[in-house]
């Protein structure tokens, strides 16, 4: 058994000297891998020109197993020649690679396996390699092209990236033990029990006038406020759109020109798509509040007849 302290100065004679990963596994024990956010809006943003083979990665920094990782601008990455006839995904990665030959954290493209039912390829993380999935996007058969719209943000998944967070815990029940003595300790001072100040509480007429209640009342319902949103006038914009007149992404903006809305079709064969992404944004137009994944169907017409 070892006793283990880090970390302090050299001195002559009593050197103390220390590897990157003690200092990695330092962090490793207090924050979680992910990336580093402002306001729970994450960096190292994916997106796509639509006009070649490439996507790109926005500035941003990150913390894999400890180790720290920064981009400081826009990181262009190629990704490889589609099949002729099959589709396939991509995965966007920001991988840690600890073998001695190696020792970085990059971006990378992870190659998805064409297949008329494709899906994204497999993280790897193992002892020496880590990977934080960015974005995955489907790769059309026989094409020279990214579709954006067919690019999907996966940077708050945490089974797959997530947001850097503490790994010290709050000792709950300790706090608690301590709180019911205070309690106790304060009852024979005159202050209420736990159940007086429950039926205390449940007394509403003790609460309120007549008259409050009665313009409580007439406040907004939930109801009226769902009202008032479903007739708030969007600004509608439209693009992505492809060889059959069909726009792709469609963004609906408030009066103050910042994003609620966007719809994304993507998957299947133009003009019928099998999937309609619907994110819903929060007042600042950045904030993510709701993703929901639609399932397009059509009948024996090609006629769209449920989004379920």
């Amino acid at each position: 058994m070892a006793e283990i302290s880090k970390f302090f100065n050299s001195a002559p004679g009593d050197l103390r000297t220390y590897q990157a990963s003690d200092f990695a596994d330092y962090f490793g024990n207090v924050l979680s891998s992910g990336l580093l956010h402002t306001d729970n809006i994450p960096a190292l943003e994916v997106k796509c020109e639509g006009t070649d083979l490439r996507t790109y990665v926005e500035a941003g920094k990150a913390i894999i197993d400890g180790y720290g990782y920064e981009n400081t601008s826009d990181l262009y990455l190629t990704h490889a020649l589609p099949e002729a006839t099959l589709d396939r995904i991509d995965r966007i990665v920001l991988r840690l690679d600890k073998r001695n030959q190696s020792r970085f954290i990059k971006l990378f493209v992870l190659q998805g396996t064409a297949s008329a039912t494709p899906v994204a390829p497999t993280l790897q993380r193992d002892e020496f390699i880590y990977e934080l999935s960015l974005a995955q996007i489907r790769v059309r058969a026989n094409t020279s092209t990214l579709n954006p719209a067919d690019l999907i943000d996966e940077r708050l998944d945490e089974n797959l990236c997530g947001l850097v967070y503490s790994l010290i815990s709050i000792p709950t029940s300790q706090f608690q033990t301590e709180w019911d003595s205070f309690m106790e300790g304060i009852q024979s001072e005159g202050f209420a029990s736990a159940s007086e100040f429950a039926a205390h509480k449940a007394n509403g007429v003790s609460h309120i006038t007549g008259q409050e209640r009665t313009d409580w009342n007439a406040k907004e319902t939930p109801d009226g406020a769902r009202k008032k949103v479903e007739q708030t006038d969007f600004r509608v914009y439209k693009s992505g759109k492809d060889a059959n007149g069909i726009f792709t992404t469609i963004e609906y903006k408030r009066s103050d020109d910042k994003l609620a809305v966007r719809s994304i079709l993507s998957g299947g064969t133009s003009p019928n798509y099998t999937t309609r992404n619907i994110t819903y944004y929060g007042l600042n137009g950045m904030t993510v509040e709701k993703t929901t994944n639609l399932t397009l169907t059509y009948d024996a017409d090609g006629v769209l007849i449920s989004e379920v």
